[in-house]
């Protein structure tokens, strides 16, 4: 089967329940993310950003995407995360993106609307979903840095009363509010408004996107998943697992030039990192 839309696989998610979403680079940490939800038996969202795309060439990651979810045994939807241009979203429609993210949120409130109900309209037509960003998650996608990601500064969280007049203007199929979260790795421990989450959760009726994934310790993870997010996204925590794996094996390779070994060895890292967040989601521990 082909890539499911991220209404029907956020569907798949009972109360207390959320789809882990992890971003991938390249082929190896693609197939870690897929291994481990196979051996979960979990659907699973796989994504890409725009600096991802930019690296890879969106044609190459939609092409390895779709055939990631042509041979799972799992729900697989294919998603662009955090594309700021509207045209990127239009060509990841094109070449099979089961899902889109429009990220306005570092627009005014007027002109995010207008730019995410505009691709609501593109992609809908086609029968593919939308995320979109209400307020601004703090940190940087794509960044695996440990200097400019931190909770120092002003976090500007998401308005409850904004949130609603949103999605009541833009149709979304699920929203990403700010609720404390970063991009990145965290310098010091978050402060999540969980009821933020909660009160949005319950006032749109949509599910909950939760941006800056990586870090974050299980019991704010399971609290967030209760309030009413579905959607659970990490990126950092599985580019660290893949380079130190990367690292390790290089160093104790005698010199040796064969790069799929290193590779191998990271992704097993990989697959082992997205089955602990996987178990996190469904609030499994073992």
């Amino acid at each position: 089967m082909g890539p499911v839309t991220l209404s029907e696989i956020l569907s798949m998610a009972r109360p207390g329940v959320a789809i882990a979403a992890f971003n991938f680079t390249n082929l190896e940490d693609l197939r870690g993310i897929m291994a481990a939800a196979e051996l979960e038996q979990a659907p699973v969202i796989i994504q890409t950003t725009e600096t991802t795309v930019k690296h890879s060439g969106l044609e190459y990651l939609a092409a390895m995407g779709r055939a990631a979810a042509r041979v799972a045994g799992v729900p697989v939807c294919l998603h662009l995360d955090h594309a700021t241009d509207f045209n990127l979203v239009v060509r990841a429609i094109r070449l099979g993106y089961s899902s889109v993210m429009i990220d306005g949120s570092r627009l005014p409130f007027e002109e995010n609307v207008a730019v995410t109900a505009e691709a609501v309209r593109v992609a809908h037509a086609v029968g593919v979903s939308v995320e979109a960003e209400l307020g601004q998650v703090g940190g940087k996608e794509d960044c695996a840095c440990s200097t400019c990601c931190s909770t120092d500064g002003e976090l500007h969280l998401v308005d409850v009363d904004e949130a609603v007049e949103f999605v009541r203007r833009t149709n979304i199929d699920a929203l990403a509010p700010a609720v404390g979260t970063m991009h990145g790795i965290y310098k010091a421990p978050p402060c999540i408004r969980f009821d933020l989450i909660e009160e949005v959760h319950r006032a749109t009726g949509l599910p909950l996107v939760l941006h800056g994934g990586s870090g974050l310790p299980r019991a704010i993870v399971r609290e967030a998943i209760v309030r009413g997010v579905r959607k659970f996204n990490v990126a950092t925590d599985l580019q660290a697992a893949y380079v130190a794996a990367w690292r390790k094996a290089l160093a104790s390779s005698g010199g040796s030039i064969d790069s799929r070994r290193a590779g191998a060895h990271a992704m097993e890292a990989v697959c082992e990192a997205a089955r602990e967040k996987i178990r996190m989601c469904m609030g499994e521990e073992r």
